[in-house]
């Protein structure tokens, strides 16, 4: 039994020193003759990426003009609405007895302007009794005047003085009576004009509290809270029991009730680098580009804003890695956000792809822009491409004719075209199927120039 441990120790002794000893000499010869890959032909494209936020297109924050309990809560965070669904119920109690107050308050307006109605036609009348005793006045002044004239013109044998006196008593009794009846006139004349403020002032009044009805009334209507969008919850922000207050009573516009947010458009605020935002406004379609005329805009019909823009950047998030969305750039924005000296550019990428439904606000996405794009060209690793002897660019090919185990090399000058990192297209100095070194060979007779 030692004997047999002993022998199986020893083999597997021997056999590991052999694994070792060829993996070893299969490293190195790798390393001397070096590493190739052959030359191809496919596609190749650009990118652009970015990072940013998933978001809703339509976020409201659903607040209520009226103030008063919550008693009720009819929907929770993450259901499904249709606008005009009921969220909310406040008590009605409160916002009951604002209307009734409103009521009152109009009623009582009511009543004052025909108060002031009746005023200008009572001050219209007194104008018109006043000047009706001034015209009488008058009229009586002129007899007056004439019997007062005509008796003092008699001969002295002729005239009775009693009578002369009393007829000039009466010319001046009238002429003192004309007086104050002007004063009156004047009098009466000045009240019409108040009269007419005072209607004006009433009517002024009651539209106010007209107003303040309506609002009364929106207000006891406002109880109910309906969301004014088909969506989804995102946020119940109150509890019952809790009092909030309305919009109207506060300098904030109200508290904050729940968030509904519209899951039909959702889109990505991507941040584009100031390297690569140029790229972006060439492959961007006309209304996105800020400084776009008014009269262009993204369709609302997503199939159709795809097929126009030409142009889909691909959309990913970390919770789906294996699936991709499809998106069409709707805006960019000319104003920079500079964060520790690194400048950006938002652009809002919207959500075409089917699937969208996957996902939620919040999540990080991943935005891949196809910046240029060739199809069907000859592409070459980009750890083969190398500077040359002369300075030149291009690549080292094993050496036609040459002994295979001198490992000489041969270097062709190439004209490179586009590079997505990975790889560059050739236009002229290689073909397809041939091979190129991506890591050089160890020569055995290695000349200077080649090196």
């Amino acid at each position: 039994m030692k004997n047999l441990v002993i022998a199986i120790l020893f083999v597997t002794t021997i056999v590991g020193g052999y694994i070792v000893a060829t993996s070893k000499l299969r490293l190195h010869l790798e390393g001397l003759e070096g590493e190739s890959k052959e030359i191809v032909r496919g596609n190749l494209l650009l990118p652009i990426n970015a990072t940013g936020e998933i978001r809703p297109a339509l976020r409201v924050e659903i607040k209520s003009k009226a103030s008063g309990e919550v008693i009720e809560i009819a929907r929770r965070a993450g259901d499904r609405v249709n606008a005009g669904d009921l969220l909310i119920r406040l008590d009605p109690a409160d916002e009951q007895r604002s209307v009734s107050r409103a009521e009152l308050d109009l009623v009582a307006a009511q009543a004052r302007l025909e108060e002031s109605k009746i005023a200008i036609q009572q001050a219209k009348n007194q104008v018109d009794a006043a000047a009706s005793n001034v015209s009488q006045l008058q009229t009586s002044i002129e007899f007056s005047l004439f019997r007062k004239e005509k008796i003092e013109a008699l001969p002295p044998e002729q005239r009775n003085d009693e009578e002369v006196l009393q007829r000039r008593t009466t010319y001046e009794g009238q002429l003192a009576q004309l007086q104050g009846a002007k004063a009156e006139l004047e009098l009466a004349k000045l009240k019409e004009p108040q009269a007419v403020q005072s209607l004006r002032q009433a009517e002024a009044t009651l539209a106010t509290l007209q107003n303040n009805l309506a609002d009364a009334q929106e207000r006891l209507r406002e109880t109910d809270i309906h969301c004014p969008i088909a969506g989804i919850v995102a946020d119940v922000k109150s509890q019952i029991g809790e009092v909030i207050q309305g919009g109207k009573s506060t300098f904030t516009g109200g508290t904050v009730l729940a968030v509904v947010i519209s899951t039909d458009r959702l889109l990505v605020k991507a941040e584009v680098d100031e390297s690569d935002i140029g790229q972006i406004l060439k492959i961007a379609p006309a209304w996105a580009s800020p400084g776009h005329a008014s009269n262009l805009t993204m369709p609302e019909n997503l199939e159709e804003a795809l097929a126009q823009a030409g142009q889909s950047p691909l959309v990913m998030v970390e919770s789906f890695r294996d699936q991709q969305f499809k998106g069409v750039i709707e805006r960019i924005y000319p104003e920079p956000r500079s964060i520790s000296n690194v400048v950006t550019y938002l652009v809002d990428v919207v959500i075409t792809s089917d699937n969208r439904h996957l996902l939620l606000p919040g999540m990080r996405a991943d935005v891949r822009f196809t910046a240029e794009e060739r199809t069907d060209i000859v592409l070459c690793p980009n750890e083969a491409i190398r500077e040359g002897p002369q300075g030149q660019l291009g690549v080292y090919i094993p050496k036609p004719d040459a002994p295979a185990k001198l490992r000489e090399t041969e270097f062709i000058v190439c004209t490179l075209g586009l590079d997505n990192g990975s790889n560059t297209e050739i236009i002229d100095g290689l073909s397809v199927g041939m091979t190129v070194y991506t890591k050089l060979p160890a020569k055995k007779n290695r000349n200077k120039d080649d090196s």
